[in-house]
């Protein structure tokens, strides 16, 4: 089962979308649009292996898209759930960070200080706009 109701990953990933992401130059760029599926691990691992050429699952997958197509998010709701209980996280949160993550991959980001920043501002603007939801 999902940590969060469909409308509010949709909320939250909307909210993603609109973080500037404006940095002279920088080389990197938010999607037009995202494509999410909530998997389990046998179908994350068969996307892995066939993508990327890696063995096993993994939290979270993206795959750029381009000027006209969306990027795509593949997150395994198995691997999810596994992490909240080795990290003690709660599992809308752990979800909130991994789309971030995914959402900086789909900017064309790899791990750094860069990505790091941006993912704590699709953070803010996703629990920003959750909140808002609820009020």
């Amino acid at each position: 089962m999902a940590p969060l109701h469909w409308r509010q990953m949709r909320a939250a990933l909307g909210a993603m979308l609109d973080v500037p992401t404006d940095c002279n130059g920088c080389g990197f760029h938010t999607p037009i649009a995202v494509e999410l599926f909530l998997l389990d691990d046998a179908a994350v691992a068969k996307a892995n292996a066939r993508h990327l050429d890696c063995a096993g699952p993994t939290n979270i997958l993206s795959f750029p898209g381009g000027t006209d197509a969306p990027g795509v998010l593949l997150l395994s709701l198995d691997t999810l759930q596994r992490e909240c209980l080795l990290y003690g996280q709660d599992p809308s949160e752990h979800a909130i960070r991994l789309l971030a993550h995914g959402m900086g991959h789909l900017c064309g980001l790899d791990h750094s200080p860069v990505m790091d920043d941006l993912c704590e501002q699709f953070m803010d603007a996703a629990w920003a706009a959750l909140c808002n939801e609820e009020a």
